[in-house]
C-alpha cells in the first residue's frame, strides 16, 4: 500500500491500474462534488447518523467523518480486500466516529459465495458489482479473481440509536434492490436524503433504472437528476432544501435557519 496526501484526507491506496487511485495520485480527489453535496444534505444537526453504503476505500466517508465530529457515521463496503483499506484510512485518519462494516445490503438476508475482482490488476475495482445482471452486463462489473464470502444484511433490519439524517449509496446496480428493504428504516428516520448513483447511459439498465425511480417517488420522495447522480428528499423530513434550476443546473441551498 501506498499513502496519499489528498483533499480527502491521507489515504492509503493499492499501486496498479484502479481507476480512483490514479485520479487520487494525479489530482489529489475524486468526486469531490459528491462530497460536498453530502455535506450539505446531511444538515446541521446537534448530531446524527450518516450512512454510506458502498464506501469503497472512504473517499466521502473520511473527509465528512473529518469535518462533522459530532456525526456517527456507518460504512458498508464488501469488498473484503476494499474493507481492509477502508479500515486503514479510518484509522489512518484518526477517527472515532465511523462504523465499518463488511457487508452488503439488499432486499432480504443472504450469505453469498462470490468472485471478487482481480486487485493487481482490475482498472476500476469500485465498478464490481454484487448484483449477477450487472456483472453480466458490464465488463467493468466482471470479477476475475479469488471468490468471497459476503453478507448481506437488510435496511429494515439495522438499528440506529440516533436519526438518520443521509444515506448515500454507490452500490453498481443494487440501488432498487437495498431500497425494497428500506421503506420501515426510511419511515423511521423521518425520510433522510439520498444521493444514489443511477446509470442513465446504458440501454440495457434504462429498465432497472426506470424502476427505481418509481421505487423512490413511490415514498413521495422528488428527485433531482445531476448526470449519473441522483438526489432525492423528502417533505416530511425536518432538512428544508431549496432547489434552484436555471439553464439546466440545479443548485441546492440549505437556509441557515433550515433545521
Amino acid at each position: 500500500m501506498n499513502i496519499l496526501n489528498t483533499r480527502h484526507g491521507q489515504l492509503m491506496v493499492r499501486p496498479g491500474p484502479d481507476l480512483i487511485t490514479n485520479y487520487l495520485a494525479q489530482t489529489g480527489q475524486y468526486e469531490w462534488q459528491v462530497v460536498e453535496l453530502c455535506r450539505l444534505l446531511a444538515g446541521k444537526y446537534a448530531d446524527g447518523i450518516v450512512i454510506d453504503v458502498g464506501a469503497n476505500m472512504g473517499t466521502v466517508t473520511v473527509p465528512l467523518a473529518k469535518a462533522m465530529p459530532h456525526y456517527d457515521f456507518i460504512a458498508y463496503e464488501p469488498q473484503k480486500q476494499v474493507f481492509y483499506q477502508l479500515c486503514g484510512n479510518v484509522a489512518l485518519n484518526d477517527l472515532t466516529n465511523v462504523d465499518v462494516r463488511n457487508w452488503a445490503l439488499g432486499s432480504e438476508h443472504k450469505n453469498l459465495w462470490i468472485d471478487m475482482p482481480d486487485y493487481d490488476t482490475n482498472t476500476n475495482i469500485g465498478a464490481w458489482s454484487m448484483s449477477e445482471f450487472v456483472r453480466e452486463n458490464s465488463t467493468e462489473a466482471r470479477a476475475g479473481g479469488k471468490k468471497q464470502y459476503v453478507r448481506q444484511e437488510v435496511l429494515n433490519d439495522v438499528h440506529c440509536e440516533k436519526r438518520v439524517r443521509l444515506i448515500k449509496m454507490d452500490v453498481e446496480g443494487m440501488e432498487l434492490d437495498i431500497l425494497k428493504g428500506a421503506n420501515y428504516f426510511l419511515q423511521e428516520h423521518q425520510y433522510p436524503p439520498l444521493v444514489y448513483e443511477c446509470w442513465t447511459q446504458f440501454e440495457w439498465f434504462k429498465e432497472t433504472a426506470a424502476k427505481l425511480e418509481e421505487q423512490v417517488c413511490g415514498m413521495d420522495y422528488k428527485t433531482y437528476h445531476l448526470g449519473n447522480t441522483i438526489v432525492a428528499v423528502h417533505p416530511e423530513n425536518p432538512l428544508k432544501v431549496n432547489v434552484m434550476e436555471e439553464d439546466g443546473n440545479i443548485r441546492f441551498e440549505v437556509p441557515q435557519d433550515a433545521i
